[in-house]
């Protein structure tokens, strides 16, 4: 019996050895938090940041619905002569198509009449009976703005009009999807390896979208695309969020989310200039196809190796960065020896700690998470503000056809107040801290649209005023959920508490357009009361979680918990030590008065 608890003794003081070696926080002490080798994979990853905006936005473009009226047999001449701009309103329309109480066109009906040539369309007392009409059977678009789009090439009009908004929730259902699955992948298998498999997948996905013999072909890849979109972002924010010390975390999540813009930018500059939406699909997916050569520049997750205990593949990666950034790395940090190993993993180390025999622990993972009582209080907040901060940000952006008749300028608006959002957010939640910007962001877009929503609509210039400060604070938020989500949950489960968070947000990007259209129905003012509320509501609800500024990453559930000592409740005593080094303690994670780092 004493033999057997020595032994379980022994074992204990070798795992905590262990984790004090391979402290990923205290090596990058040493090797530095953005050297040379971290830098080079924070701007690498910064390519791929680009492109899931330009796939997400895309559809705004490609999913356009252009004006439409009824093709009048023998005044048309033909489709391709009607589908010119300066064929779709001509004087003729008045004779053939009976008009609506806004002076346009019926869009799906026309005089039961048999028109035998352009001649006869043109005469000014035409003998048609107006209240004889019979529904379209073909359409004529208006070219003027879009040359095509998946409206005019499934005739998505009139009574199958709903097909297009089916199309862009199908979308956001696979986004949902994806972002409850790839996280937890990318935790099991490595980040490098589940983003190279993913980011093929959706190259090949999109590209095939150009080539959707119909709707329903159309709508089953924009379903899978959904699915591999997110996950391509989420995988790649996790993976060079990781790889940079604590001081530099939130600038890098910024500015990831600053690329995701400038990507969505850039598609509105592309798209102006190609209008037909094959040729616009395939310039935004062939390009993806490229960044499978990542997989051979950018090296894995040092983080995560170090969580699911490949200790002989993180110290090669370790010694790496040091050799590039010219600094040393004391031996006893990275130093494994053999009995080691073999009493902690099961695996065979050398001397040097490399690997003779695999036998790999498969460590923590989000199960335990949600075991946890502390962690799973921190999961329904931030459940909830990822509700609401993707129902406000599509739910305002919705709204940025007010500013101006000009469909390109208006959505380069909407892009263009991100900029700022971002960059101020980076500000703020270094001398603030993650929670005031989340809780304050949330609360100050709250009632910029409670504003938009209470005052007149004339004059129009406060109504677009506030509904863009809204934009403006909830973009920051976007942002933000980011950076905070990874900060709060240990490394072995961080992709996919982050995918699961992203999940619920995904459920607010669908209730977004429907509120709108509510709004349209009922009173304008409706959607932005609505977001005013839930904003509200929901930034005062996450001032119960930790702050986490400059705080090293928990690495496991432990760590996690013991961050709750940066709750309000708890903020006296945990500001003094929040600079303080993170060490290994048996106290209780919910007691502040007992905790120390």
């Amino acid at each position: 019996m004493a033999e057997n608890s020595s032994t379980k003794n022994q074992q204990n003081d070798l795992t905590t050895q262990q984790e004090e070696n391979f402290n990923y926080d205290d090596i990058l002490e040493h090797v530095g938090q953005l050297g040379q080798y971290q830098l080079r994979t924070f701007l690498w990853l910064c390519v791929p940041a680009f492109f899931p905006g330009m796939v997400v936005m895309s559809y705004t473009f490609t999913g356009a619905v252009p004006d439409y009226r009824c093709f009048i047999e023998g005044c048309d001449a033909d489709y391709s002569v009607s589908s010119e701009p300066n064929q779709f309103y001509t004087p003729w329309l008045n004779n053939t198509i009976p008009w609506t109480e806004d002076n346009t066109p019926d869009q799906c009906k026309r005089y039961n009449y048999t028109w035998t040539n352009l001649e006869e369309c043109q005469q000014p007392n035409a003998t048609t009976d107006p209240t004889m009409t019979v529904g379209c059977d073909h359409w004529v678009y208006d070219t003027s703005l879009f040359q095509s789009t998946i409206v005019t090439e499934f005739d998505l009009t009139c009574e199958n009009e709903w097909k297009e908004t089916l199309a862009s929730s199908v979308y956001m259902f696979g986004m949902l999807i994806g972002a409850a699955t790839l996280g937890n992948i990318a935790d099991r298998v490595g980040r490098k390896l589940a983003f190279s498999v993913n980011v093929v997948l959706l190259a090949t996905l999109t590209t095939g979208l150009a080539f959707s013999p119909n709707f329903a072909t159309f709508c089953v890849l924009r379903l899978l695309c959904g699915v591999t979109a997110i996950g391509h972002f989420l995988i790649l924010f996790v993976w060079g969020v990781e790889a940079v010390g604590k001081k530099y975390r939130v600038m890098c999540g910024f500015i990831y989310q600053c690329v995701f813009t400038v990507g969505c930018a850039v598609l509105g500059l592309v798209a102006y200039y190609i209008r037909d939406w094959k040729n616009l699909q395939l310039v935004i997916s062939v390009p993806m196809f490229a960044l499978v050569s990542l997989y051979w520049v950018v090296p894995e997750s040092i983080r995560w190796l170090i969580t699911k205990k490949r200790y002989s593949e993180a110290r090669l990666l370790i010694l790496q960065a040091a050799k590039i950034n010219k600094k040393t790395v004391p031996d006893h940090l990275i130093f494994v020896d053999k009995e080691k190993s073999n009493d902690i993993d099961g695996s065979v180390r050398d001397y040097e700690g490399d690997l003779i025999s695999s036998s790999v622990s498969k460590g923590e993972s989000i199960r335990d998470v949600f075991r946890s009582k502390v962690l799973l209080k921190r999961f329904v907040v931030m459940f909830l503000a990822w509700i609401a901060a993707v129902m406000g940000y599509y739910g305002i952006t919705f709204s940025a056809t007010n500013l101006s008749d000009d469909f390109y300028l208006n959505y380069e608006l909407a892009m263009a107040v991100e900029i700022p959002a971002y960059i101020g957010g980076i500000f703020l939640m270094d001398k603030l801290g993650r929670r005031p910007t989340l809780s304050g962001g949330l609360i100050t877009s709250g009632i910029a649209c409670l504003i938009t929503g209470l005052v007149p609509e004339d004059p129009p210039a406060i109504r677009i005023t506030f509904s863009m400060l809204g934009k403006l604070f909830i973009s920051c938020v976007m942002a933000t959920v980011y950076s905070y989500t990874s900060d709060l949950f240990p490394t072995s489960a961080r992709s996919a508490a982050v995918g699961l968070c992203s999940t619920f947000g995904r459920v607010g990007g669908i209730l977004a357009p429907i509120i709108a259209t509510a709004g349209r129905k009922i009173d304008p003012a409706l959607p932005f009361i609505v977001f005013a509320g839930v904003n509200l509501s929901v930034g005062l609800l996450c001032l119960l979680l930790p702050e986490t500024n400059k705080t090293t990453l928990p690495d496991t559930v432990k760590e996690a918990e013991e961050m709750e000592k940066y709750t309000l409740s708890c903020w006296r005593r945990g500001k003094n030590r929040m600079e303080e080094p993170k060490r290994t303690t048996d106290h209780s994670a919910n007691s502040c008065d007992d905790q120390k780092i």
